[in-house]
């Protein structure tokens, strides 16, 4: 009768630590999906932050916020130069694409001062499948 008893105690502690080993993996799994999506949403926080200064776009945006977008353009490659997915290129009514290797920031600057800011634009911008801002379109609209 002793030894029964002895082995119903056991028994009882053995379930006792796997309800507990169980109810630990579920708190371990509920914390993990948490910080997980706390992490999505960081990233999407970077993703604005970063779009942010390229928010121009429009059928009719007055030629100083397009030499505003080209400077923002200019200054980001700079400082993103060496990250390719970071660099920003411009099309439309010239084509000057960014790369690591040539930012064609020069070109971006001559381009920049021929705007007229008397006149309107139409900007697009296009972003890569990261969701980042990775080409404006320019082009200006007929008189």
């Amino acid at each position: 009768m002793e030894n029964a008893s002895k082995a119903l105690l056991i028994a009882g502690a053995i379930l006792i630590c796997i309800l507990l080993i169980g109810v630990g993996m579920m708190v371990y799994q509920g914390a993990i999906g948490g910080v997980e999506e706390g992490i999505a949403k960081m990233s999407q926080q970077e993703k604005q932050m970063f779009n942010q200064p390229f928010q121009y776009e429009g059928e009719k945006v007055s030629g100083n916020n397009v030499k505003a977008l080209i400077s923002n353009i200019i200054s980001n490659n700079s400082t993103n130069q060496e990250i390719e997915g970071k660099l920003v290129s411009i099309d439309g009514d010239k084509k000057f694409e960014a790369t690591s290797e040539d930012l064609q920031t020069n070109a971006m600057s001559a381009y920049r001062a021929t705007i007229n800011t008397g006149a309107t634009y139409k900007v697009v911008l296009e972003y890569s499948n990261a969701g980042l801002v990775n080409k404006a379109v320019i082009t200006r609209n007929s008189k």
